[in-house]
């Protein structure tokens, strides 16, 4: 990326910035083209790394849109855009829209619904719902989590109504008591270390067809590199799971036990009432076919922070402990590492109105 244009998203802080930065469709779409190729443009067809550019109309030589290249390998000759293959594909709204959507459901904490985002790009509600989709596409982290990693389980949805004519639900697995909740298996990465600068490490969660070992361990071993260092509680699965790992320590929670020296899951189980929190406040309700791009998405925001430094604080009960103090990187740099990713990640409008995910990396389900 040139510096130019890292300068450009650097110096957008407030929404006002973001408008004039994003106002000119032929700036939007260098910008566009800086972020999906960094190093130089690539044919999304074969890969190859030359190209050249087909003159626009206004040289009167030919009649192409603007932005359109052709792949300079003879076995290829392939014409590509900046949003070829990319969850852009063929879009029909500016890329000036794009910028602004995404700008905006970054900038919020916590995300941002389909509504009100339709609202503020004065577009319609499926669009924007299409929109956010996009985002959470190219959210998804393809590398393997490593070093110290934390492990949990929770489960999404609210309790089910109520009917006085059905039976009981009975006991299920263990005694536990039966539940219709989702199940999702949660995994944080802690941060290297605590030196300002230091990035957040990445989470990820995914949605599991149960607390057993066989789903537990086909969820890590696609997320977790075997010689990771485990963390987690005392669950049956998780313990299972940790003899194929270099190093696992876990706490004792039904003996009150929470942090010993450095063994917790503090880190994951802040990320699972993140999820739940950002489910609860902001989109209400998801359903479990959608569930892991939304989960994409919250992974993808708990990354984007950077360590400021540290601070004593003290606790209830008086004692002193070092709080590490975080920064969120700002929307318009965490764009950066979107777009990177949007090569490859194809999303489709479906017959009945939804979308069709086309990539290795994220699906439904």
């Amino acid at each position: 990326m040139s510096e130019t244009m890292l300068a450009a998203l650097t110096n957008i802080r407030t929404a006002e910035d973001m408008i004039v930065a994003f106002r000119d469709e032929e700036q939007c779409r260098r910008l566009l083209e800086s972020m999906v190729w960094p190093a130089g443009r690539v044919c999304p067809a074969c890969g190859y790394k030359r190209s050249i550019a087909i003159a626009g109309r206004d040289t009167g030589k030919r009649r192409a849109r603007p932005g359109l290249y052709q792949c300079s390998s003879g076995d290829c000759r392939f014409q590509f855009t900046v949003t070829t293959h990319t969850p852009l594909h063929s879009t029909k709204l500016p890329l000036s829209v794009w910028l602004k959507g995404m700008w905006l459901m970054l900038q919020s904490d916590k995300g941002l619904s389909s509504v009100r985002l339709a609202e503020a790009l004065g577009v319609s509600q499926p669009t924007a719902w299409r929109m956010g989709h996009a985002l959470r596409l190219m959210a998804a982290r393809e590398h393997m989590l490593d070093g110290t990693v934390e492990i949990d389980h929770f489960h999404l949805g609210g309790r089910p109504r109520i009917n006085p004519d059905d039976p009981p639900p009975g006991r299920g697995r263990k005694g536990q008591p039966n539940t219709q909740k989702t199940p999702v298996m949660a995994m944080v990465q802690r941060p290297d270390d605590v030196t300002p600068g230091t990035p957040a490490g990445d989470a990820r969660a995914a949605v599991v067809t149960g607390l057993s070992l066989r789903a537990a361990a086909r969820a890590a071993e696609t997320q977790i590199e075997p010689h990771a260092c485990l963390m987690s509680d005392e669950a049956t699965a998780f313990i299972a799971l940790g003899e194929n790992h270099a190093r696992h320590d876990t706490v004792k929670h039904s003996s009150r036990e929470y942090v010993r020296d450095a063994v917790h899951v503090n880190s994951v189980e802040g990320f699972n009432s993140r999820v739940r929190r950002t489910i609860a406040g902001v989109f209400h309700h998801i359903s479990p076919q959608h569930a892991d791009l939304y989960l994409h998405e919250i992974g993808f925001r708990w990354s984007q922070r950077i360590v400021t430094g540290q601070a004593v604080r003290k606790s209830r009960n008086g004692r002193e402990r070092m709080k590490t103090l975080w920064s969120r990187v700002p929307p318009a740099l965490q764009l950066l590492q979107v777009f990177r990713a949007a090569t490859g990640r194809q999303m489709r409008r479906s017959p009945d109105g939804g979308v069709i995910v086309k990539s290795a990396v994220a699906v439904f389900g």
